[in-house]
Protein backbone atom coordinates (compact mmCIF):
# COMPACT_ATOMS: atom_id res chain seq x y z
CA UNK A 1 0.00 0.00 0.00
CA UNK A 2 2.69 2.63 0.80
CA UNK A 3 4.70 1.58 -2.02
CA UNK A 4 1.48 2.36 -4.20
CA UNK A 5 1.12 5.55 -2.64
CA UNK A 6 5.30 6.65 -3.11
CA UNK A 7 4.31 5.91 -6.85
CA UNK A 8 2.00 7.63 -7.63
CA UNK A 9 2.71 10.83 -5.58
CA UNK A 10 6.19 10.37 -8.20
CA UNK A 11 4.49 9.54 -11.22
CA UNK A 12 2.47 13.00 -10.32
CA UNK A 13 4.86 14.99 -8.84
CA UNK A 14 7.91 14.31 -12.04
CA UNK A 15 6.59 16.61 -14.76
CA UNK A 16 7.43 19.68 -12.37
CA UNK A 17 11.06 18.44 -11.53
CA UNK A 18 14.25 19.53 -13.33
CA UNK A 19 17.66 20.69 -12.33
CA UNK A 20 20.39 23.19 -13.56
CA UNK A 21 23.83 21.68 -13.15
CA UNK A 22 26.06 24.89 -12.03
CA UNK A 23 29.37 24.93 -12.23
CA UNK A 24 32.49 27.80 -12.08
CA UNK A 25 34.23 28.63 -14.97
CA UNK A 26 37.85 27.91 -14.99
CA UNK A 27 40.60 30.32 -15.22
CA UNK A 28 40.25 31.50 -11.98
CA UNK A 29 36.90 33.68 -12.83
CA UNK A 30 33.73 34.07 -10.75
CA UNK A 31 31.23 33.63 -13.49
CA UNK A 32 28.45 31.34 -13.17
CA UNK A 33 27.65 29.26 -16.13
CA UNK A 34 24.36 27.47 -15.84
CA UNK A 35 24.49 23.93 -18.24
CA UNK A 36 20.65 22.67 -18.60
CA UNK A 37 20.96 18.81 -17.52
CA UNK A 38 19.19 16.35 -20.09
CA UNK A 39 15.83 16.21 -18.69
CA UNK A 40 15.45 19.77 -19.65
CA UNK A 41 17.03 20.94 -22.43
CA UNK A 42 18.49 17.13 -23.46
CA UNK A 43 19.23 18.21 -27.06
CA UNK A 44 21.52 20.57 -26.32
CA UNK A 45 25.17 21.28 -25.79
CA UNK A 46 27.40 23.47 -24.34
CA UNK A 47 29.26 25.70 -27.26
CA UNK A 48 32.98 26.46 -26.68
CA UNK A 49 34.21 29.64 -27.68
CA UNK A 50 36.84 30.30 -29.70
CA UNK A 51 39.53 33.04 -30.01
CA UNK A 52 38.31 34.77 -32.62
CA UNK A 53 35.01 34.97 -31.07
CA UNK A 54 36.35 36.59 -28.30
CA UNK A 55 38.87 38.63 -30.06
CA UNK A 56 41.79 37.41 -28.23
CA UNK A 57 44.91 36.87 -29.68
CA UNK A 58 47.28 36.04 -27.20
CA UNK A 59 47.20 34.54 -23.43
CA UNK A 60 45.18 31.69 -22.26
CA UNK A 61 41.51 31.99 -21.25
CA UNK A 62 38.44 30.09 -20.76
CA UNK A 63 36.53 28.53 -23.50
CA UNK A 64 33.14 28.94 -21.31
CA UNK A 65 32.66 25.11 -20.96
CA UNK A 66 35.14 24.09 -18.47
CA UNK A 67 38.28 24.04 -21.27
CA UNK A 68 40.94 26.72 -21.80
CA UNK A 69 42.07 28.36 -25.05
CA UNK A 70 45.47 29.39 -25.90
CA UNK A 71 45.12 32.47 -28.14
CA UNK A 72 49.39 32.49 -28.14
CA UNK A 73 51.78 34.83 -27.45
CA UNK A 74 53.01 38.11 -28.29
CA UNK A 75 56.01 39.13 -30.42
CA UNK A 76 59.70 40.80 -28.73
CA UNK A 77 58.89 43.88 -27.87
CA UNK A 78 55.16 43.36 -27.18
CA UNK A 79 52.80 43.03 -23.98
CA UNK A 80 49.51 40.46 -23.69
CA UNK A 81 47.22 43.10 -22.61
CA UNK A 82 43.80 42.18 -21.92
CA UNK A 83 43.83 39.43 -25.24
CA UNK A 84 45.87 42.23 -27.44
CA UNK A 85 49.48 42.27 -27.70
CA UNK A 86 50.08 46.03 -26.99
CA UNK A 87 53.74 47.90 -27.76
CA UNK A 88 55.45 48.21 -25.09
CA UNK A 89 55.88 51.92 -23.42
CA UNK A 90 53.68 53.50 -26.24
CA UNK A 91 50.15 53.47 -27.72
CA UNK A 92 49.26 52.23 -30.76
CA UNK A 93 47.99 48.05 -31.08
CA UNK A 94 49.91 44.85 -31.52
CA UNK A 95 49.45 42.18 -33.91
CA UNK A 96 47.37 38.60 -33.14
CA UNK A 97 44.53 40.00 -34.40
CA UNK A 98 42.87 41.45 -31.36
CA UNK A 99 42.09 44.94 -30.72
CA UNK A 100 43.81 48.77 -30.82
CA UNK A 101 44.58 50.54 -28.16
CA UNK A 102 43.74 54.60 -28.60
CA UNK A 103 45.92 56.72 -26.27
CA UNK A 104 46.88 54.06 -23.74
CA UNK A 105 43.33 53.90 -22.19
CA UNK A 106 40.81 52.54 -24.93
CA UNK A 107 40.43 49.30 -25.92
CA UNK A 108 38.61 48.18 -29.24
CA UNK A 109 37.72 44.58 -30.61
CA UNK A 110 38.12 44.10 -33.19
CA UNK A 111 40.13 46.59 -35.44
CA UNK A 112 38.40 45.69 -38.38
CA UNK A 113 35.84 44.40 -39.88
CA UNK A 114 35.86 41.81 -43.19
CA UNK A 115 32.80 40.55 -43.97
CA UNK A 116 31.54 38.65 -47.48
CA UNK A 117 27.63 38.90 -47.71
CA UNK A 118 25.04 38.49 -50.25
CA UNK A 119 21.85 39.16 -52.08
CA UNK A 120 19.21 37.72 -53.67
CA UNK A 121 19.24 39.28 -57.27
CA UNK A 122 15.29 37.24 -57.80
CA UNK A 123 13.43 39.00 -55.23
CA UNK A 124 15.88 42.10 -54.54
CA UNK A 125 16.35 41.25 -50.74
CA UNK A 126 19.84 41.98 -49.00
CA UNK A 127 21.38 39.73 -46.25
CA UNK A 128 21.74 41.91 -42.89
CA UNK A 129 24.48 41.06 -39.90
CA UNK A 130 25.04 41.96 -36.84
CA UNK A 131 28.24 43.32 -36.09
CA UNK A 132 29.39 44.21 -32.15
CA UNK A 133 32.22 46.26 -31.46
CA UNK A 134 33.93 46.17 -27.87
CA UNK A 135 35.00 49.01 -26.43
CA UNK A 136 37.06 48.72 -22.95
CA UNK A 137 38.39 51.95 -21.30
CA UNK A 138 41.44 50.51 -19.32
CA UNK A 139 42.23 53.24 -16.73
CA UNK A 140 40.78 56.26 -18.05
CA UNK A 141 38.04 58.66 -16.28
CA UNK A 142 34.53 57.85 -18.07
CA UNK A 143 34.73 58.56 -22.17
CA UNK A 144 31.96 59.29 -24.42
CA UNK A 145 32.13 58.57 -28.35
CA UNK A 146 30.29 59.89 -30.97
CA UNK A 147 29.36 57.46 -33.96
CA UNK A 148 29.38 58.39 -36.89
CA UNK A 149 30.32 56.52 -40.35
CA UNK A 150 32.36 57.05 -43.92
CA UNK A 151 31.95 55.73 -47.70
CA UNK A 152 29.44 52.76 -46.02
CA UNK A 153 26.08 54.85 -46.64
CA UNK A 154 23.00 52.34 -47.08
CA UNK A 155 25.36 48.98 -45.83
CA UNK A 156 26.38 50.37 -42.10
CA UNK A 157 23.88 51.61 -39.47
CA UNK A 158 24.58 51.90 -35.52
CA UNK A 159 21.81 51.32 -33.35
CA UNK A 160 23.48 54.27 -31.54
CA UNK A 161 25.14 57.56 -32.18
CA UNK A 162 27.12 57.86 -29.14
CA UNK A 163 28.36 55.23 -26.63
CA UNK A 164 29.62 56.30 -23.07
CA UNK A 165 32.25 53.76 -21.18
CA UNK A 166 33.34 53.76 -17.49
CA UNK A 167 36.46 53.17 -16.12
CA UNK A 168 37.76 49.87 -16.05
CA UNK A 169 34.28 48.74 -17.71
CA UNK A 170 33.69 47.58 -20.89
CA UNK A 171 30.85 48.85 -23.56
CA UNK A 172 28.94 47.09 -27.12
CA UNK A 173 28.52 48.85 -29.90
CA UNK A 174 26.08 46.96 -32.26
CA UNK A 175 26.18 48.05 -35.75
CA UNK A 176 23.96 46.59 -38.51
CA UNK A 177 25.41 45.71 -41.65
CA UNK A 178 23.36 45.24 -44.86
CA UNK A 179 24.56 44.23 -48.25
CA UNK A 180 24.02 46.43 -51.17
CA UNK A 181 22.06 44.92 -54.13
CA UNK A 182 25.04 44.47 -56.35
CA UNK A 183 28.27 43.05 -56.55
CA UNK A 184 31.29 44.86 -55.54
CA UNK A 185 34.18 45.63 -52.81
CA UNK A 186 33.09 48.17 -50.74
CA UNK A 187 35.50 49.45 -47.68
CA UNK A 188 35.03 52.41 -45.26
CA UNK A 189 35.02 53.30 -42.10
CA UNK A 190 32.64 53.48 -38.60
CA UNK A 191 34.54 56.64 -36.58
CA UNK A 192 34.77 56.65 -33.00
CA UNK A 193 35.41 60.35 -31.18
CA UNK A 194 36.01 61.68 -28.09
CA UNK A 195 37.01 65.19 -27.29
CA UNK A 196 39.61 63.53 -24.90
CA UNK A 197 41.30 60.63 -26.84
CA UNK A 198 40.61 61.76 -30.38
CA UNK A 199 39.30 59.67 -33.31
CA UNK A 200 39.36 56.39 -34.07
CA UNK A 201 38.57 54.49 -37.15
CA UNK A 202 37.48 50.97 -37.74
CA UNK A 203 37.90 49.83 -40.99
CA UNK A 204 34.87 48.35 -42.94
CA UNK A 205 35.37 46.13 -45.76
CA UNK A 206 32.55 44.14 -47.39
CA UNK A 207 32.40 41.80 -50.10
CA UNK A 208 29.25 41.53 -51.99
CA UNK A 209 28.22 38.29 -54.13
CA UNK A 210 24.62 37.08 -55.55
CA UNK A 211 23.36 33.84 -53.56
CA UNK A 212 19.58 32.52 -54.73
CA UNK A 213 19.79 31.13 -51.38
CA UNK A 214 20.01 32.10 -47.15
CA UNK A 215 18.29 32.48 -43.81
CA UNK A 216 17.17 35.18 -41.84
CA UNK A 217 15.96 34.39 -38.14
CA UNK A 218 14.55 36.01 -35.09
CA UNK A 219 13.94 35.10 -31.49
CA UNK A 220 10.92 37.20 -29.57
CA UNK A 221 10.58 36.69 -25.80
CA UNK A 222 7.08 35.74 -25.04
CA UNK A 223 7.10 36.53 -21.14
CA UNK A 224 4.73 39.55 -20.33
CA UNK A 225 6.32 42.54 -20.30
CA UNK A 226 9.96 40.65 -21.24
CA UNK A 227 10.12 39.96 -17.03
CA UNK A 228 11.13 36.64 -15.18
CA UNK A 229 10.42 36.39 -12.20
CA UNK A 230 13.55 34.40 -10.69
CA UNK A 231 13.62 30.43 -11.13
CA UNK A 232 11.09 30.89 -13.88
CA UNK A 233 11.75 29.67 -17.50
CA UNK A 234 12.43 31.89 -20.38
CA UNK A 235 10.13 31.88 -22.63
CA UNK A 236 10.98 32.82 -26.42
CA UNK A 237 9.78 31.93 -29.84
CA UNK A 238 12.16 31.42 -32.70
CA UNK A 239 11.52 31.83 -36.47
CA UNK A 240 13.43 30.59 -39.05
CA UNK A 241 13.19 32.26 -42.41
CA UNK A 242 14.68 30.63 -45.61
CA UNK A 243 15.11 33.05 -48.18
CA UNK A 244 15.60 32.53 -52.08
CA UNK A 245 15.25 28.98 -54.23
CA UNK A 246 13.41 25.76 -51.79
CA UNK A 247 15.33 23.44 -50.39
CA UNK A 248 15.82 21.05 -47.49
CA UNK A 249 19.33 22.53 -45.65
CA UNK A 250 20.58 21.11 -41.73
CA UNK A 251 21.19 24.72 -39.54
CA UNK A 252 22.64 25.03 -36.36
CA UNK A 253 21.24 27.19 -33.95
CA UNK A 254 23.39 28.68 -31.45
CA UNK A 255 21.82 30.18 -28.47
CA UNK A 256 23.44 32.39 -25.38
CA UNK A 257 22.31 34.25 -22.38
CA UNK A 258 24.70 37.02 -21.22
CA UNK A 259 24.03 40.23 -19.17
CA UNK A 260 24.80 43.64 -20.71
CA UNK A 261 28.48 43.77 -19.89
CA UNK A 262 29.00 40.56 -22.10
CA UNK A 263 29.11 37.92 -19.28
CA UNK A 264 28.14 35.17 -20.47
CA UNK A 265 25.45 32.95 -18.04
CA UNK A 266 24.28 29.90 -20.93
CA UNK A 267 25.06 28.24 -24.23
CA UNK A 268 22.76 25.84 -25.74
CA UNK A 269 23.07 24.68 -29.57
CA UNK A 270 20.67 22.49 -31.70
CA UNK A 271 20.46 21.11 -35.03
CA UNK A 272 17.62 21.02 -37.17
CA UNK A 273 16.21 20.02 -41.04
CA UNK A 274 14.61 23.01 -42.71
CA UNK A 275 12.84 23.25 -46.01
CA UNK A 276 10.21 26.05 -45.41
CA UNK A 277 9.98 28.46 -43.05
CA UNK A 278 9.50 27.88 -39.32
CA UNK A 279 8.08 28.96 -35.92
CA UNK A 280 8.52 26.89 -33.02
CA UNK A 281 8.69 28.00 -29.31
CA UNK A 282 11.83 27.20 -26.67
CA UNK A 283 12.36 27.46 -22.94
CA UNK A 284 15.19 28.44 -21.13
CA UNK A 285 15.58 27.56 -17.33
CA UNK A 286 17.32 30.66 -16.03
CA UNK A 287 18.48 28.59 -12.81
CA UNK A 288 20.14 31.15 -10.25
CA UNK A 289 20.70 34.53 -12.63
CA UNK A 290 20.76 37.33 -10.29
CA UNK A 291 18.58 40.53 -11.08
CA UNK A 292 19.32 42.58 -13.64
CA UNK A 293 18.79 42.97 -17.73
CA UNK A 294 19.90 40.24 -19.56
CA UNK A 295 20.17 38.84 -23.76
CA UNK A 296 18.79 35.93 -25.14
CA UNK A 297 21.10 35.78 -28.66
CA UNK A 298 20.23 33.59 -31.46
CA UNK A 299 22.86 32.68 -34.02
CA UNK A 300 22.01 30.37 -36.83
CA UNK A 301 24.54 29.24 -38.92
CA UNK A 302 24.29 27.30 -42.18
CA UNK A 303 26.41 26.74 -45.21
CA UNK A 304 27.78 29.64 -46.63
CA UNK A 305 26.55 32.19 -43.80
CA UNK A 306 25.19 33.45 -39.99
CA UNK A 307 22.10 34.97 -39.84
CA UNK A 308 22.22 36.26 -35.75
CA UNK A 309 18.75 37.46 -33.60
CA UNK A 310 18.81 38.30 -29.94
CA UNK A 311 16.01 40.01 -27.41
CA UNK A 312 16.18 41.91 -23.92
CA UNK A 313 14.71 40.40 -20.97
CA UNK A 314 14.77 41.38 -17.47
CA UNK A 315 15.11 39.02 -13.97
CA UNK A 316 13.01 40.60 -11.79
CA UNK A 317 12.55 38.91 -7.97
CA UNK A 318 10.14 36.18 -7.01
CA UNK A 319 6.78 37.50 -5.64
CA UNK A 320 5.57 35.87 -2.89
CA UNK A 321 2.73 34.06 -2.80
CA UNK A 322 -0.23 36.08 -1.30
CA UNK A 323 -1.98 34.82 1.39
CA UNK A 324 -5.16 33.92 -0.86
CA UNK A 325 -2.86 32.25 -3.37
CA UNK A 326 -1.06 29.70 -0.50
CA UNK A 327 -4.54 28.73 0.41
CA UNK A 328 -5.51 28.17 -3.26
CA UNK A 329 -2.02 25.84 -3.43
CA UNK A 330 -2.53 24.11 -0.06
CA UNK A 331 -6.58 23.25 -1.04
CA UNK A 332 -4.90 21.67 -4.61
CA UNK A 333 -2.25 19.89 -2.70
CA UNK A 334 -5.17 18.66 0.06
CA UNK A 335 -7.30 17.54 -3.21
CA UNK A 336 -4.83 15.65 -5.11
CA UNK A 337 -3.60 13.49 -1.40
CA UNK A 338 -7.62 12.37 -1.45
CA UNK A 339 -7.23 11.79 -4.82
CA UNK A 340 -4.49 9.77 -4.35
CA UNK A 341 -5.84 7.96 -1.33
CA UNK A 342 -9.26 7.43 -3.00
CA UNK A 343 -7.87 5.40 -5.90
CA UNK A 344 -5.10 3.57 -3.52
CA UNK A 345 -8.60 2.70 -1.64
CA UNK A 346 -10.45 1.57 -4.75
CA UNK A 347 -7.26 -0.43 -6.12
CA UNK A 348 -7.29 -2.12 -2.59
CA UNK A 349 -10.74 -2.85 -2.41
CA UNK A 350 -10.77 -3.84 -5.81
CA UNK A 351 -7.67 -6.31 -4.89
CA UNK A 352 -9.70 -7.67 -2.02
CA UNK A 353 -12.91 -8.53 -4.21
CA UNK A 354 -10.81 -10.17 -6.68
CA UNK A 355 -9.38 -12.12 -3.70
CA UNK A 356 -12.45 -12.77 -2.31
CA UNK A 357 -13.68 -14.09 -5.93
CA UNK A 358 -10.84 -16.80 -6.18
CA UNK A 359 -11.48 -18.33 -2.97
CA UNK A 360 -15.25 -18.73 -3.34
CA UNK A 361 -14.06 -20.11 -6.92
CA UNK A 362 -11.92 -22.90 -5.30
CA UNK A 363 -14.19 -23.63 -2.53
CA UNK A 364 -17.19 -24.46 -5.29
Amino acid sequence: MNKLVFFILIVLLFPTLGADVISINSGGSNELVINPDTYIEGFFSCIPYTCSVLGYGCGTWSDGCGGTLDCGTCASGYTCTSGVCIAKGGGGGGGGGGGELLSNYVLITPAMINLSLTYNPEISTSQRVVQKIHIQNVGYPSLTFSVTTSNLTGMVFPQSNSVTVNTDQTAELIVDIVSPLQDGNFLGNIILESNTTGKRNIPVFIHVTSNPFWFDSNIVVLNKDYLVEQGDKLETQVTLIPMGDPTRLDVTLNYVIKDYKNKIYLTQKETLLVEKQMNFKRDFDTGILPIGKYIVGLELVYPGGIAPSSAHFEVIEKVPLSFLGKIIYFLIIMILLVLIIIVALLIRRFAKKRKEQRISFRQK
